[in-house]
């Protein structure tokens, strides 16, 4: 393993030094470039309008001939970004791709950045991604990390720490896609001085590093590491399996063609498997707030597997001959955290004060109680100033999702709530509306959240922020306490002009080919079972990939080991793997809180 990680330092440091910008990870060239520059049509979200400019960016690497595109990122406006000759200053996504291709295929894109761009490179914070599967990602200078960053290899190896110079340089960790991890100091992209290592099995020991050399410490055999309790001793060395390494790690390739992304992580115990986007790890873990993002939406999850490959490889470069592969699976568990988000009510009448919690998650939540405030919030919709008191609500519980009534909060809040729901407001017109709305909060009493009502287009709303406390069970019936801020939006009243605005509707992609790879479907609920892995062509292996595409009919954790067979009877086993695949289910679930009888126009609200 020692010459292994000295191997992947010097890769680390040739490629952070040379592979800054333009995506040339085949044969990097010596860092220099020219400027590149192209005629773009831009969008400017403040005036709705577009703009013809020319841009420049700098290019490490013109022998690929590639072009690129640059996307100023939402709140960024091109006449803020783009110097008087071109030169980008600003934050966005630059995309280098084949010269000439089609802007919709993810095959021809060789690189993408997004972050802060000065003087058209790298700097600030950001995050590239080569069509290599490697990544870069933290503070950049000048096209260069500098200061403290992640680097992810086209192997799947993960090196996080202090970065100088586009190198490697300080105190950071490697962790290996077999499992083992190293802490300790790195010099120019390679170990330098003391560090600690983790081995695959979960042994630790001390040593001491020279410019990627092992000079001292207390390396176990590998037969010591407690995670090789599954390998056979057929014979004194340990047999075949003594010389082999077993790693499994996303296909960073094929997933970033996916629509469905998900990335591993090497841990002390495990190697996990996850969803790439925060928005689904924060509807798995309950720690994002609960608004109108609803996670089921805009995805085809009939088919959004997870792409991953299992590489085994003699430490040696020696030929081994390999038996059989398999997936030992230990535990195939169904996720029951429901997934919630909100469904606000618009349209039909002027008094709208609910709202549905609709739950895309695989269990029921029980026993909820809302606490709920009232505040004001800015134009990207985020709560400013001081809230109201906290009222409280009981909620119940519920499946596939609830309607909620917020009309006794209200009430208790010193709000007419009768003229609210027996009054209609008309306005002469759109012109206005100002004095009709000055009319309306002079006209009806608000009590305590009076300060909080505000407007959008031709609505008197109401902006509330709270907390959603609830329990939810899994399988094994162990009982799990949840609580989750929310945000919601609610109608007052609605002002009534002769003239009609923009429409608006009540408020109620695919993964790649991958025909060489193992179908894994996991059976919900099932435990200690085994999947054959077929091995292709020659058995006789010095290195050895199987590529797997893995899924199941819903939200579950997955963990399983692979075991591979020797000829000679011995068998090595991989560091546990821990899969947390993201399903959510499609809720059924519709409100019943639609009035019998509606005297709005449907656009009558706008969309805004």
């Amino acid at each position: 393993m020692g010459r292994t990680r000295a191997v992947f330092g010097i890769a680390a440091a040739s490629m952070l030094g040379a592979m800054m910008l333009s995506p040339a990870f085949a044969d990097p060239a010596p860092v220099g470039g020219v400027w590149a520059e192209r005629v773009q049509i831009l969008y400017k979200a403040d005036t709705r309008s577009v703009l013809r400019k020319s841009v420049r960016v700098w290019d490490f690497h013109p022998e690929k001939s590639l072009d690129f595109v640059w996307e100023p990122a939402a709140g960024q406006s091109p006449d803020k970004t783009i110097a008087e000759d071109g030169t980008i200053n600003g934050k966005g996504r630059l995309v280098w791709r084949v010269r000439g291709s089609a802007s919709y295929d993810p095959k021809t894109v060789y690189s993408s950045y997004f972050g802060d761009v000065r003087n058209g490179r790298p700097d600030g914070q950001g995050r590239l991604e080569l069509r290599s599967g490697e990544v870069f990602d933290g503070h950049w200078l000048g096209g260069e990390l500098n200061g403290k960053g992640i680097h992810v290899d086209a192997d799947g190896n993960r090196y996080e720490g202090q970065f100088v110079g586009g190198v490697p340089n300080g105190e950071g960790r490697l962790l290996s896609k077999t499992g083992e991890i190293f802490a300790g100091s790195f010099v120019g992209g390679l170990k330098n001085g003391r560090g600690i290592t983790r081995l695959a099995g979960g042994t630790v020991y001390e040593s001491q590093w020279m410019m990627g050399k092992e000079v001292g410490g207390s390396r176990p055999d590998v037969l010591a590491d407690a995670r090789v309790g599954g390998m056979l001793k057929a014979q004194a060395g340990g047999g075949d399996a003594d010389k082999v390494e077993i790693g499994v790690i996303v296909d960073q390739r094929m997933t970033q063609q996916a629509d469905m992304k998900y990335q591993h992580l090497v841990r002390d115990e495990d190697i996990a498997i996850y969803p790439e986007d925060n928005l689904y790890n924060d509807a798995w873990n309950g720690t994002g707030t609960v608004n109108t993002t609803n996670v089921y939406e805009g995805a085809n999850w009939e088919d959004m597997p997870a792409f991953a490959e299992v590489d085994l490889k003699t430490t040696d470069e020696s030929r081994v001959k390999l038996d059989s592969l398999e997936m030992k699976v230990a535990a195939s568990d169904a996720y029951r955290k429901p997934m919630l988000s909100i469904s606000e009510h618009f349209g039909c009448i002027g008094f709208r004060p609910d709202f549905s919690i609709v739950n895309n998650g695989w269990g029921d939540a029980k026993d909820m109680r809302m606490s709920i405030q009232f505040t004001i919030v800015d134009e990207e919709g985020n709560p400013t100033g001081q809230p109201s008191r906290i009222f409280t609500k009981d909620i119940g519980s519920f499946g596939e999702g609830v309607d909620v009534s917020i009309k006794s909060v209200l009430d208790e809040a010193g709000v007419d709530t009768a003229s609210l729901e027996t009054g209609r407001f008309p306005c002469p017109s759109v012109d206005s509306l100002n004095v009709c709305r000055s009319q309306f909060t002079n006209k009806i009493k608000f009590g305590e959240v009076g300060d909080y009502v505000g407007n959008f287009n031709q609505a008197m709303t109401l902006n509330a922020i709270g907390k959603l406390d609830y329990s939810w069970a899994d399988d094994q019936g162990n009982v799990y306490h949840q609580s989750e801020p929310f945000r919601a939006q609610m109608t007052m009243a609605v002002f009534e002009t002769p003239e009609s605005m923009a429409e608006c509707g009540d408020g109620g992609g695919g993964s790649p080919e991958a025909m060489r790879y193992q179908n894994i479907e996991f059976p919900i609920g099932k435990h200690d079972y085994t999947i054959a892995m077929p091995v292709r062509g020659n058995k006789n292996v010095s290195a050895y990939t199987a590529r797997l595409k893995m899924w199941s009919a819903m939200s579950s954790i997955h963990s399983f080991s692979i075991a591979a067979h020797f000829a000679d009877g011995s068998v090595r086993e991989s560091k546990p793997v821990t899969f947390f695949y993201f399903r959510p289910k499609q809720s059924l679930f519709e409100t019943r809180t639609e009035p019998a009888a509606c005297y709005l126009p449907r656009q009558m609200i706008g969309c805004g």
